[in-house]
């Protein structure tokens, strides 16, 4: 067996009869991504599939493995290594990369990224019983180019309905996320406590007074149950008004994200309700739901949350109010209407709604993470 060190979290194990991509989380502790045997269908973990959008059946049939490719990509500045998937997968590509290894990796042998791509695609090729290929560059031949400056994120501050993102005011690095003040759990409880009073003084007064009272129907035939069953509602908006206070006493009033310890924390007040760590997280996902019906369209529904390596979600905000100003400065929400539903990458340049941009801002505060959008209509 072999191995070879992709990154500090990936490396690849290979033999004769199998080849394996395995993630190393911040603790050491080893996962396994995906793997390939002689005479066997792909396999790869459920983590694996949602990041790749992979079918959920944990397998790929031979005959739906079209060849292994190596190429160079000017985009990502590094080889690439991946496989051509058969039409027929409802997925947006038929390419589906494994590793990347960039020109500032080299192994302990002295090989240069491309060798060590090569060895490792055609031992993967000869276990698939796959062609392989690798993409010739021109890039030898041409002057190092001067790299292109990434796009500048939105300005802050940024308005996303209840929540405001701005710059802490003691640490301009760190971005605080903070709930604007809403009256919505308060109304309820105040809406439940008069509905609370009014049944009470009914059925209390019913109780204490001789009144005639018609008979209520076949569901409650004596009517001597009235007061009682007055009672037994009012005890349950008692209890409704509880879970409402209950529900504002653990609501988030802030979010940290702070590039230089890597993490994200909620706070409510001076008490901190979680913490995570930046390792701890696969990618930031964000999701809006657009109506377009009407003169503009607008946001109906918008959360970010957090993918954790373990294949759980963590919401740091919804906000289901609808948002009619959702636009950054200079987007056209006539065009909006146009683009497509489903997920994808989200880059900076194609940023059209605050939230994409707080996302972003997120995204690049806590290590450049990955950042997935999702958006739907209706």
């Amino acid at each position: 067996m072999s191995r070879m060190v992709i990154s500090d979290s990936l490396l690849v194990d290979c033999a004769d009869n199998w080849w394996r991509l395995i993630h190393v989380d911040a603790t050491a502790t080893a996962s396994l991504l995906l793997e390939a045997k002689v005479a066997s269908p792909l396999r790869y973990s459920e983590d694996f599939a949602r990041s790749q959008d992979l079918p959920p059946t944990g397998e790929l049939a031979p005959e739906q493995l079209r060849q292994v490719v190596l190429g160079w990509s000017d985009n990502a500045a590094a080889w690439q290594l991946g496989i051509t998937l058969a039409p027929g997968l409802e997925r947006a590509s038929h390419w589906l990369q494994l590793l990347q290894l960039s020109q500032s990796q080299q192994d302990e042998q002295g090989d240069s990224p491309q060798q060590k791509g090569e060895r490792l695609g055609k031992a993967l090729a000869r276990t698939l019983n796959l062609p392989f290929a690798r993409l010739e560059s021109d890039r030898e031949s041409r002057p190092p180019a001067e790299p292109a400056a990434p796009p500048p994120l939105p300005a802050l501050p940024l308005q996303l309905g209840l929540w405001r993102l701005q710059a802490a005011d003691n640490d301009s690095r760190t971005l605080e996320l903070t709930r604007q003040r809403s009256w919505q759990h308060q109304r309820q409880i105040a809406w439940y406590g008069l509905w609370t009073a009014v049944y009470l003084w009914v059925s209390i007064s019913t109780l204490n007074h001789e009144l005639g009272l018609p008979i209520a129907g076949t569901l409650i035939p004596d009517p001597a149950w009235l007061p009682y069953l007055g009672i037994a509602v009012a005890a349950l908006l008692v209890l409704s008004m509880l879970r409402q206070a209950w529900l504002l006493s653990r609501q988030v009033t802030e979010l940290r994200i702070d590039p230089a310890e890597q993490s994200i924390s909620a706070w409510r007040g001076s008490t901190r309700l979680w913490h995570v760590p930046a390792d701890r997280i696969q990618c930031i996902y964000a999701s809006e739901i657009l109506r377009k019906r009407g003169k503009k369209p607008s946001i109906t529904h918008a959360e970010i949350n957090l993918y954790l390596r373990d294949g759980s979600f963590l919401p740091i905000l919804i906000d289901s109010e609808k948002n009619a100003q959702p636009w950054l400065p200079g987007i056209d929400p006539q065009l909006e209407r146009k683009s497509s539903a489903g997920l994808r990458v989200l880059e900076p340049a194609a940023a059209s709604t605050a939230l994409q941009a707080a996302s972003l801002h997120i995204a690049a505060s806590l290590g450049e993470l990955p950042l997935r959008y999702d958006r739907r209509y209706r």
